[in-house]
């Protein structure tokens, strides 16, 4: 039986699709920027180094817990400079595959209910979310008042929120 061996196109095209979740996957474990780019960094280029013997169905579960497991490794090196609980690491530590590929599954979710939005509320969000920045630099930035970004979160939440929940019908 012939192997499926991952591509350098494969790889390129994982590498686009995925970069970006990987890190803020990392960052919300690390909260560390440049660490986090470390970790997905190394977590990527073992996917490459392993690509003879990387399950293709299985590629995005290997590069999240590649990810997760190196998170924890640095964690464990710095211990002393992160506030997270022994409970929390064993939590993360025991999930599996399956939990994963949900949790991926969700985020592909939401990343495509974000991208319906209006351009401009999109680019709210993804500044004040996604780069961390006040309501007031993303303002600034846009010539609107920060009452003018906060009409353009909640009418993204609003949209989530209809989508995710799907709203009970009022009696």
């Amino acid at each position: 039986m012939q192997r499926d061996y991952i591509t350098e196109k494969d790889f390129e095209e994982l590498f686009r699709d995925y970069y970006a979740r990987c890190y803020y996957y990392a960052y919300d474990i690390l909260d560390q920027e440049e660490e986090s780019r470390d970790v997905v960094g190394e977590a990527f280029l073992s996917v490459w180094k392993n690509r003879e013997n990387v399950d293709r169905d299985k590629l995005r579960a290997y590069l999240f817990t590649s990810i997760r497991n190196k998170c924890l490794t640095q964690i464990g090196k710095q211990k002393h400079t992160y506030r997270i609980t022994d409970e929390a690491l064993r939590h993360l530590a025991a999930e599996t595959d399956e939990e994963w590929l949900e949790r991926e599954e969700r985020i592909r979710q939401i990343e495509h209910e974000i991208e319906l939005l209006p351009a401009r509320t999109r680019l709210v969000l993804e500044q004040c979310y996604y780069h961390h920045r006040t309501y007031r630099e993303v303002a600034a930035e846009l010539g609107i008042t920060t009452d003018g970004i906060k009409k353009h979160i909640t009418t993204a939440m609003k949209h989530l929120r209809q989508h995710f929940h799907k709203e009970k019908p009022k009696k």
